[in-house]
């Protein structure tokens, strides 16, 4: 049984390492509080109002690393570090410093664009220098961070004391941060004289004229990219970060009371476990180089304005964060208001919390398909399938760790199947890995 669980395994991390070349997790938002249209309450059940908010949903929990010049990583109480890697996303961000006389010093500001030619300049002056050999912790692919990579960092549950302006993001780890803009590197879509920023005095995103100075921290890893894919019924998926969308929008407009209960009483495409996304995963699917509406079209053809998210703002907590579509902006205002528009989500790397033990539960369902991977390719009642379901039924499902692979399957397997429709030579690779499997299982066996 070992045998074949472990040869089961390598094969479904093979298969997903192909399917998922490109994979982009999305952070948790950091918040961990419920709150109703005012106020901070206990977190609602199934069935109650305000059920389903950010808070009751924990995805990709965050996970920061200190590392010191030479990128080695220190203890989270070690002193020292000069960079911060996020376990989720990969990511390293520059770390800043209180060094007047240091080009990290926290208080120096750049413009996006200096046209006067005044030292100023963010790409010559900041990051080319960043990157002269042997470059900033012998790196030299430094650059300035996307703004879904920016807002990443932005920590939704920090709150402060009334008239006190503090930085909204983890001081643990980003310490100093100054509560103010920093720039992105993503341009306003409607003109050419705007560049995004990331306010750490709020969470807000908007734009700001490229010729005044901001603040600035710098990245390095590999940028993310969409990988949707139309499923054909109703739903697309985002191969690179997991999460399966409505593809149309809610038919209404809601409050956001009504908008977390639309999501969580949705029944789409056989799936019955949807969600209104949380800021940071609604910002997943803006796409900051076009506007009116800034998402790719072909994939949301109906999307316009406003978008709610289940995250409120904990500053005020009267409001919720919005996505607005056509702004290429990220705001909060009343949960009250009746004119947000909504679009569902489900699956992802998330937890729903138990309210009545405190403990989490997981919040993915195994979903039995009419097609699977290797349906597709040897037939529903062909010899090889009949075998992989001996395997399933009779080993695999008889142990922890073999159910465990049977649920990933089960969730992994429509983008595999959509994937492999689009892309012959992709097929043709997992039919290869499979037959591989099969061989083994029958020398095992």
């Amino acid at each position: 049984m070992r045998k074949i669980i472990a040869i089961t395994t390598l094969f479904l991390i093979s298969l997903s390492s192909i399917a998922w070349a490109e994979d982009y997790p999305i952070p948790d938002t950091g918040q961990n509080i419920c709150y109703d249209n005012s106020t901070a309450i206990s977190c609602p059940s199934p069935g109650e109002p305000f059920y389903g908010q950010d808070a009751q949903y924990l995805c990709n929990l965050r996970s920061y690393t200190k590392l010191d010049e030479n990128g080695n990583e220190l203890p989270d109480n070690g002193i020292g570090w000069v960079m911060v890697r996020d376990n989720v996303t990969g990511l390293i961000w520059e770390m800043k410093n209180n060094n007047s006389y240091d080009i990290h010093d926290k208080d120096k500001t750049y413009k996006w664009l200096d046209l006067q030619d005044d030292g100023m300049d963010v790409q010559e002056d900041f990051i080319a220098v960043l990157n002269t050999p042997p470059g900033f912790g012998g790196f030299t692919d430094w650059r300035l961070p996307t703004v879904q990579e920016l807002s990443s960092i932005v920590d939704s549950g920090i709150t402060y004391p009334p008239n006190i302006e503090g930085p909204t993001i983890d001081l643990s780890y980003f310490s100093p941060t100054k509560p103010s803009a920093y720039w992105t590197s993503n341009n306003y879509a409607p003109d050419g004289w705007n560049a995004h920023i990331v306010w750490f005095s709020s969470g807000t995103v908007d734009e700001t004229i490229k010729f005044v100075n901001c603040y600035v921290r710098a990245v390095r890893g590999e940028q993310s990219s969409n990988n949707f894919v139309d499923n054909g019924d109703g739903t697309v998926s985002d191969l690179a970060t997991g999460l399966l969308w409505q593809q149309a929008s809610a038919p209404e407009t809601y409050i956001w009371e009504k908008a977390l209960s639309y999501c969580e009483n949705l029944s789409l495409a056989g799936y019955d476990d949807w969600r209104l996304p949380n800021r940071n995963e609604l910002q997943s699917i803006v796409d900051y180089f076009t506007s009116s509406p800034s998402i790719d079209t072909t994939f949301f053809p109906d999307t316009n304005g406003q978008y709610l998210s289940s995250t409120t703002d904990a500053k005020e907590p009267e409001y919720a964060w919005h996505v607005s579509f056509s702004s290429n902006s990220v705001g909060s205002y009343y949960k009250s208001r009746d004119y947000w528009r909504v679009r569902a989500v489900r699956a992802g790397q998330c937890e729903l919390l138990d309210t009545s033990t405190t403990t989490t539960v997981t919040s993915t369902t195994t979903t039995v398909l009419d097609t699977c991977p290797t349906e597709s390719i040897y037939g529903e009642h062909s010899e090889e399938v009949e075998l992989l379901r001996y395997v399933r039924d009779n080993v695999l499902s008889q142990a922890p760790t073999g159910q465990e692979i049977i649920s990933l399957y089960y969730q992994w397997s429509p983008m595999i199947v959509k994937a492999m429709e689009e892309d012959e030579g992709f097929k043709e690779e997992v039919k290869e890995m499979i037959d591989g499997v099969l061989e083994l299982i029958t020398e095992a066996e």
